[in-house]
């Protein structure tokens, strides 16, 4: 009986070692996958307000002059935070780091040229990218139960009614 108490405390004990191992081996994601998840968000519903707007806010800058900044570089939207948070931490041009980044350069490749931290630069834009998402599923529109077939065929015109009107059917309301 003892000896199965120990051997039980024993495997308890290794599962917590080998779970925060794991943890602690995880690698963080890099820069070019944070700007992938990025634009998965946009791809959800309402997603690009969500995003642009974040990116405004995060870098104090309109979300005109990032919707410009998009058009022109062709870059997605979490490639646009990379290369403006790069511009910023190296007083570099937006175009400069985006030609850097075109020729083949990956981004974490032009922070280390630049001097940039790469830690501190894959946290914020992870933060973004986090805060992005958690807005994202706080305005997705919720799930209907019902299924394709028992929708309504158009838009309601107002409140309905939960109480039923007419005869009875014999339930309490």
């Amino acid at each position: 009986m003892i000896q199965s108490r120990y051997a039980a405390c024993l495997v308890a004990i290794a599962a917590v070692f080998l779970g925060i191992g794991l943890t602690w081996g995880a690698d963080p994601p890099t820069l070019e996958e944070l700007a992938a998840a990025i634009e998965r968000v946009r791809t959800g519903p309402d997603g690009e307000r969500v995003v642009v707007g974040h990116i405004s806010r995060k870098l104090a800058v309109s979300a005109e002059v990032l919707r410009a900044q998009h058009a022109q570089t062709r870059l997605g939207w979490g490639e646009i935070l990379i290369a403006n948070l790069l511009s910023q931490a190296t007083k570099l041009t937006l175009d400069q780091v985006v030609v850097e980044f075109k020729s083949g350069k990956g981004w974490a490749d032009i922070a280390r040229h630049h001097n940039v931290g790469l830690d501190q630069l894959v946290k914020e834009v992870q933060q973004s990218q986090q805060a992005m998402e958690q807005r994202a599923e706080d305005r997705a529109p919720p799930r209907s139960s019902e299924s394709p077939s028992q929708g309504t065929t158009g838009p309601t015109s107002g409140p309905t009614s939960v109480v039923p009107t007419g005869k009875s059917s014999g339930r309490p309301y």
